[in-house]
């Protein structure tokens, strides 16, 4: 986010009567600001989990009137428009954290009741659907493999890790799943398993496979029956480079690349024994 953390708390406090919150926030404002740095600094080095969990904000503000200045100045009223400009950050209005779901809502990256520094901070607020924030919850990281993905600092879609298996069995059943690219690092591996499993995103994409493809297999069985395989593998070939002209890793991609390395699709499905 192209903000300042000053400028923040300036227009959320700006007319605040309540006390002894504003008096609170005043005496708090040097160290929220000094530590909002310190966040930005911490994620570029993947260094966010030496952050330690806290209750109250050095100079006086605790975590009620952190949570407060959340709810009723950034989200509802001053602070509003800081609101707005964070969350029309993500790329066409969809979430980071599941890539499919559009954004309603600012998850808190660490959860402002476990780090209520943070609780205005831009840096720790992220653009999100309603489904994820929830999952997410106030989860607390234990360790740098529990991390979620930051969307501000975390570099995920530089390899192709999201695949998808297609299986059938009296139906086209779909299962995805993350592989560790060869480049990757254990633990940068890990956390992508995490991330997918934690949002619980097999669940997500099954049920978007499953409408496209019911969308998509009279098409495919089309061209099956005018070229067979080979036509077939071709029109799923540019199907895998369209998606993945933006992004790397999409359900999208990784199902038609499951159908093409599906052999029960070729054998079972277009072969002429679905039946």
């Amino acid at each position: 986010p192209d903000m300042e953390q000053k400028d923040i708390i300036d227009v959320c406090i700006g007319n605040l009567k309540k006390e002894p919150t504003l008096s609170n926030i005043k005496r708090s404002r040097a160290f929220i600001e000094r530590k909002s740095s310190a966040y930005n600094t911490l994620g570029e080095r993947g260094e966010l989990g030496k952050i330690p969990m806290h209750s109250k904000v050095p100079g006086g503000a605790t975590k009620d009137d952190m949570v407060w200045i959340y709810d009723k100045k950034f989200v509802r009223d001053e602070g509003r428009s800081y609101y707005d400009k964070i969350m029309k950050i993500p790329p066409f209005a969809r979430c980071p954290f599941c890539g499919v779901r559009r954004v309603s809502t600012l998850d808190h990256y660490l959860a402002k009741t476990e780090y209520p520094t943070f609780a205005i901070t831009p840096n720790n607020l992220i653009a999100s659907c309603a489904d994820c924030n929830k999952k997410k919850s106030n989860l607390v990281y234990k360790n740098r493999e529990d991390e979620l993905f930051h969307p501000y600092y975390d570099e995920f879609d530089d390899e192709i890790w999201l695949k998808a298996n297609v299986m059938f069995k009296n139906e086209i059943l779909f299962e995805f799943y993350v592989e560790k690219p060869e480049n990757w690092t254990d633990e940068k591996y890990t956390r992508a398993k995490n991330h997918f499993d934690k949002l619980e995103l097999n669940n997500l994409y099954i049920s978007h496979a499953a409408e496209e493809f019911s969308e998509c297999q009279y098409s495919l069985k089309r061209i099956y029956e005018t070229g067979g395989n080979d036509l077939v593998q071709i029109e799923l070939l540019d199907r895998i480079k369209e998606h993945r002209s933006n992004m790397k890793n999409t359900w999208r991609a990784a199902l038609y690349e499951g159908l093409l390395n599906s052999k029960d699709f070729f054998d079972i499905y277009l072969g002429g024994r679905s039946n």
